[in-house]
């Protein structure tokens, strides 16, 4: 009878240990299960500044303007996510847009024009499945679905 006490025990923390390893496994999981950790909110601003510095040529006046602007727009956005469930999608369509319209502001016109196509090349990726800058259409399972 103590061997069969002993072995429940055992059963029984064997599965704990094993549930709470996969706990850990998907909080370091993108949503999208591909193993990778989310960017903090500082990582992902200094990528996109990094991308609009290239791109727009901007001077180290710009940069360390639209630097504040993407951090605080990239902490909202996690807050948003944070708040459980699934984000409000409106809400951070809205807080994308308030961001580029703050950044258009602090630029020339020629580089407003490069920002705008920047812009409408982003939205088509995302439209055609790239989603969140990633580029180019998902690719589809064995079974033909996205």
């Amino acid at each position: 009878m103590k061997t069969l006490q002993k072995l429940t025990t055992l059963a029984f923390l064997f599965v704990a240990l094993l549930a709470g390893t996969s706990a850990f496994a998907q909080q370091t999981q993108s949503p999208q299960g591909q193993g990778r950790a989310r960017l903090t909110a500082e990582e992902r601003a200094m990528m996109q500044l990094e991308r609009y510095q290239k791109q727009l040529e901007l001077t180290p006046d710009q940069t360390t303007k639209i630097k504040a602007i993407v951090l605080e727009s990239a902490q909202e956005m996690d807050k948003m996510r944070a708040a459980g469930g699934r984000p409000d999608r409106a809400a951070m369509q809205a807080e994308a847009q308030k961001r580029a319209t703050q950044i258009n502001t602090l630029l020339t016109p020629a580089q407003q024009e490069k920002f705008a196509k920047m812009l409408a090349e982003q939205m088509e990726r995302g439209q055609n499945g790239g989603g969140q800058g990633q580029g180019g259409p998902r690719r589809q399972n064995s079974q033909g679905n996205q």
